[in-house]
């Protein structure tokens, strides 16, 4: 709903007069009367008896009042935060987040937040944090993004888990591997491996995928041959028809368009555990912006 709909809504609820309604939101009646026609084709609903001598809510016009408050509330609330930002500043936002989310959400979640505010400015720290929760906490991060495989007790915490998509291998389109079929796991970890720091959690995940065992977790405990957080390093193993490199769809884009890679057919699909963090209390515009951005892929 339109803000002049939603203000006008709740005028003529107040007054009941649709002449003292428009007189308070200092427009004419017929404005007053095409606001609150878009009012009603918004929510489908008849929200006003119309009389000669006085309007009156409806018993759908009386459900919806709490709701329309609370939405006046929170556009002056966004109000309030967007003229701070643009009296003191914006400042910079910070954000922690691990390396498979740089492309797939960090980027698309920036975006669309400095449109909204220009003169933000972005400290994006990348790396596969083992305990990213201890930081978020201790105020290194305003909003953390990446595997959460570690949650200690955090009762200040609010944590939204995103959507899972699945994890991609790829290697240099003249790689043996691609000769093979689709391939397993254990057909993957044949030949040189890199990617960032696998947790605990990748690894039993891993281990599990590959039939479990001491064998298995022995075979794991071995990957990968290079490990890096930075994927243009990654990236540019995959130069030559040696290694197989994993991560999101999203990173390996402009390779596989160029057709410099090849993404590996899979029998098996492992997916991402990535949820998004930050702390209960201390929220900034900026930072709800940037969450509100995150929340469109969220499960």
């Amino acid at each position: 709903m339109n803000e002049n709909a939603l203000t006008a809504f709740l005028a003529l609820a107040d007054t009941g007069s649709f002449q003292g309604a428009a007189r308070a939101m200092d427009v004419s009646n017929a404005s007053l009367s095409r606001y609150i026609a878009q009012a009603e084709d918004h929510t489908g609903l008849v929200l006003f008896h119309r009389s000669r001598n006085s309007t009156t809510l409806t018993r759908a016009g009386q459900e919806f009042l709490p709701i329309a408050q609370a939405l006046r509330e929170d556009l002056d609330r966004y109000a309030t935060r967007v003229s701070g930002l643009r009296e003191n500043g914006p400042g910079t936002l910070q954000i922690g987040c691990g390396p498979l989310t740089t492309r797939t959400l960090i980027l698309p979640a920036l975006h669309a937040v400095r449109r909204m505010i220009p003169d933000l400015r972005f400290h994006v720290l990348v790396s596969a944090y083992e305990r990213p929760l201890d930081l978020l906490q201790a105020g290194e991060f305003d909003i953390f993004l990446g595997d959460l495989t570690y949650t200690p007790e955090a009762d200040d915490v609010e944590i939204m888990v995103m959507e899972k998509q699945p994890i991609q291998f790829v290697a240099h389109r003249d790689h043996e591997i691609h000769q093979r079929g689709p391939q397993t796991m254990a057909g993957i970890f044949d030949f040189p491996f890199a990617s960032p720091h696998l947790h605990k959690h990748w690894k039993a995940t891993i281990s599990k995928a590959l039939g479990g065992g001491a064998e298995a977790a022995e075979r794991v405990n071995g990957q990968p041959h290079v490990e890096c957080d930075d994927y243009n390093l990654l990236q540019g193993l995959l130069a030559e028809p040696e290694f197989i490199v994993g991560g999101m769809q999203d990173t390996f884009a402009d390779l596989v368009q160029l057709h410099t890679v090849k993404p590996i057919a899979m029998k098996q699909n492992l997916t991402w555990n990535i949820c998004a963090a930050r702390k209960s209390q201390n929220r900034s515009a900026a930072s709800e912006l940037f969450w509100n951005e995150l929340s469109m892929y969220r499960v």
